[in-house]
C-alpha cells in the first residue's frame, strides 16, 4: 500500500507569463484522485474509488457525476482541464515543480487529459500518442497498486456549451468584484462532454479596455 500522496502540477506559459497551475494528487490509502487549482483554496475535485465524483466549493457540493466508461481497454478519461493562452497572466516563476506547456497567445487551447490506467498498461506509451500529437506530462501511481494516473496534453479548438450553475454566495461575489478591480477576472467553468467526461475550462474575463 502506498503511504504517501504523489502528485503532479501542470499548466501553460506564454511569453514569460504563466497560468495558474492545477494539481492532481493520488490518495494515500485508496485508489482515488483529488484535484485543485492554484489559489482556489475552498474548491476541490474528488474522484472517489466508489465512482461517485464531485466538485465542492466552500464545502458545498456543486457538481456531481459518475465515473465515465473506459475509452479503451484499461483507460478511463477521468476529466479534462483546458487552458487558453489568455489565462497566462502571472509572471514566472513559482515555487512548485510545474510541468508547463509553452504556447503562443493565440494558439489553440491546451487540453490536459487526466487518465486512470489499469496496472497492466504499457508505461512506455499513453492514449493518443500516435494520433493526437500528444505530450505525456507525467504519471503518478494509485494506492494499493491499483494502477496509474497519467496527464496527457494536446492542443485543439474548444467551444464551451452554455451552462447553468448555482447562484454564487455573497462572499464569492465580493471576491469576483475584488478581482475585477485588478483588471481581470480569472474563473473556471464546468462543461459535460458527450462521452460523459467533465471539462474544467479556465478563462479570463477582461474588465478593462485592453490595447496591443
Amino acid at each position: 500500500m502506498n503511504q504517501h500522496s504523489p502528485d503532479l502540477h501542470f499548466g501553460i506559459e506564454v511569453a514569460g507569463q504563466r497560468s495558474r497551475w492545477w494539481r492532481v494528487r493520488s490518495g494515500a490509502r485508496r485508489p482515488e484522485l483529488f484535484l485543485e487549482r492554484e489559489s482556489v483554496t475552498q474548491a476541490h475535485i474528488s474522484l472517489h474509488e466508489s465512482g461517485q465524483w464531485h466538485l465542492k466549493v466552500d464545502k458545498k457540493q456543486r457538481v456531481l457525476w459518475n465515473r465515465p466508461s473506459e475509452i479503451a481497454i484499461g483507460f478511463t478519461r477521468a476529466l479534462l482541464i483546458i487552458q487558453p493562452g489568455a489565462v497566462a497572466t502571472i509572471t514566472l516563476p513559482d515555487t512548485h515543480d510545474v510541468k508547463r506547456i509553452s504556447i503562443t497567445e493565440h494558439a489553440h487551447p491546451v487540453h490536459f487529459n487526466v487518465f486512470i490506467e489499469k496496472p497492466e498498461i504499457n508505461l512506455s506509451s499513453w492514449p493518443g500518442r500516435t494520433s493526437m500529437g500528444t505530450v505525456l506530462i507525467g504519471r503518478i501511481p494509485l494506492a494499493n497498486d491499483a494502477g496509474w494516473c497519467s496527464v496527457v496534453a494536446h492542443q485543439e479548438p474548444f467551444t464551451l456549451a452554455p451552462q447553468l450553475g448555482p447562484k454564487p454566495t455573497e462572499e464569492v461575489v465580493n471576491q469576483m468584484r475584488e478581482a475585477a478591480e485588478d483588471g481581470s477576472l480569472y474563473a473556471t467553468l464546468v462543461s459535460e462532454l458527450a462521452d460523459g467526461t467533465m471539462a474544467f475550462v479556465d478563462g479570463r474575463v477582461s474588465t478593462v479596455s485592453e490595447t496591443k
